[in-house]
């Protein structure tokens, strides 16, 4: 059985070859492609209601498979999970982790208080700098706004 990254490694190999194609040559693997998925999609739709009808827990373990979970996924037949608000500051902050560590800085994300206020923790040079506030107010702060538009505030804890 293979692996998840195989597969997916298996078909980066087959885009990178059609990418060099001319134009008509991929739309004819595009077109290919579709017919493919849209035959894959019916099937799994078909499937799913027969599981639906006679035994959910076979459902339940088959989408507990990471391949089929993906693929269903993929094929929007399941919704893909909502990221937890800590995952998605995670996220937030790694995306201008960068721009911190650039100037021998860092973020730490410290909690959640009040269900709004997001605190977080400037270290290395960032901790010390006088443009410690703007850096707070205009990177970090914008950063988890623009992924958790629920957050009011954000505030520096030492």
């Amino acid at each position: 059985m293979k692996k998840i990254e195989e597969l997916v490694e298996e078909i980066n190999r087959f885009e990178a070859i059609i990418s060099e194609w001319d134009e008509s040559q991929r739309c004819v693997a595009e077109g290919l492609k579709r017919a493919i998925e849209d035959l894959h999609k019916e099937a799994l739709t078909r499937m799913i209601k027969s599981f639906k009808q006679d035994s959910m827990s076979a459902l339940k373990n088959a989408v507990r498979d990471e391949v089929v979970y993906g693929l269903l996924v993929y094929h929007e037949l399941v919704k893909p999970p909502i990221p937890t608000l800590e995952k998605r500051i995670e996220t937030a902050l790694d995306a201008i982790r960068p721009s911190l560590q650039n100037h021998s800085g860092d973020v730490e994300f410290v909690g959640v208080n009040k269900s709004d206020t997001v605190e977080i923790k400037l270290i290395g040079t960032c901790g010390n700098c006088p443009s410690s506030t703007l850096t707070l107010s205009q990177l970090v702060e914008t950063a988890i706004k623009e992924y958790c538009p629920e957050i009011k505030y954000v505030k520096a804890v030492k």
